[in-house]
């Protein structure tokens, strides 16, 4: 009779053990969110919108990547997304520019600034263009070079 390895039992029995439970990976990942933070910005390409600011809906995701253990009660064993809010004020203070997808490429810069960001998606809408319609804009996505 053939032992185990070569009656091809051991690699079934491989094949149907279970997997190793998810917390078992040494990493983790969580999203940060700023959600519908409205801010006056310095947008635009056409002349009338380069005399004044107008308002932006700007919605930021990060994607993050921890090691995997339980959370301690610290603001500095996490990622705050302080950085986004300051961010993005920051970006409403700076000189006019003409393009949404300008603004969305800074911010995914800044969302990716972080060595835990793993991916990012930054949503803008102008909510003054359409009346009809809530907003218009643009939504970028981007990673960090050599991650997924």
């Amino acid at each position: 009779m053939p032992d185990d390895s070569q009656s091809g039992y051991a690699t079934l029995m491989n094949v149907m053990r279970p997997m190793e439970p998810h917390s078992a990976a040494a990493t983790r990942r969580y999203d940060l969110v700023l959600h519908d933070y409205v801010g006056d910005f310095r947008i635009g390409v056409w002349e009338h919108e380069k005399t004044r600011t107008q308002r932006v809906r700007v919605n930021l995701t990060v994607t993050v990547e921890v090691p995997n253990r339980p959370f301690v009660d610290d603001l500095d064993a996490v990622v705050s997304y302080e950085y986004l809010i300051d961010g993005v004020k920051a970006l409403a203070g700076s000189p006019h520019i003409q393009l949404l997808e300008v603004l969305g490429e800074r911010l995914l810069a800044l969302c990716l600034s972080p060595p835990q960001a793993v991916s990012a998606q930054v949503r803008l809408e102008k909510l003054e263009i359409v009346p009809e319609a809530a907003g218009v804009g643009v939504v970028l996505a981007g990673t960090r070079a050599g991650r997924r």
